[in-house]
C-alpha cells in the first residue's frame, strides 16, 4: 500500500478529560491526539455519496487507508486529524469504518 501522510485520532470517550477533583468528565479541557500511523489519503471534491444500509444518503470528502496491524480502535464518531505528505492538516469525523478486508483498514468522513 502506497502511502502519502499519517493520521492521529480522538476516541470517542476522549472528547471530555476527567476533572481530578470531581471525576466528572470536564469538557472545557481536550485530551491530546493520540498517534495513528502512515496512510493513504484519498480526497473527493466534490464529495462522494454513499447510501448507507439503513437507506440514508452519507456525504464524504475522505476515504483513509490504514494498515491492517494498526492496533488502536477507529469506530464511528471517532475524530481524525491528517496530515498528507505536503504538511497540510485536515480534521473530519469518521462516518463508517470498513475493518473486514485483509490488507487494510478503510474509513472515511
Amino acid at each position: 500500500m502506497k502511502t502519502n501522510g499519517t493520521f492521529k485520532y480522538k476516541g470517542i470517550q476522549d472528547t471530555g478529560a476527567q476533572s481530578p477533583d470531581t471525576g466528572w468528565s470536564d469538557y472545557n479541557q481536550t485530551n491530546e491526539w493520540l498517534d495513528g500511523c502512515e496512510c493513504q489519503i484519498a480526497r473527493s471534491i466534490p464529495a462522494k455519496q454513499l447510501i448507507g444500509t439503513d437507506g440514508q444518503m452519507q456525504a464524504y470528502n475522505y476515504d483513509v487507508f490504514i494498515p491492517k496491524y494498526f492496533d488502536g480502535e477507529l469506530l464511528v464518531g471517532t475524530q481524525i486529524q491528517l496530515t498528507g505528505e505536503n504538511g497540510n492538516v485536515d480534521y473530519f469525523t469518521i462516518k463508517g469504518a470498513d475493518t473486514f478486508t485483509r490488507k487494510y483498514i478503510e474509513i472515511w468522513g
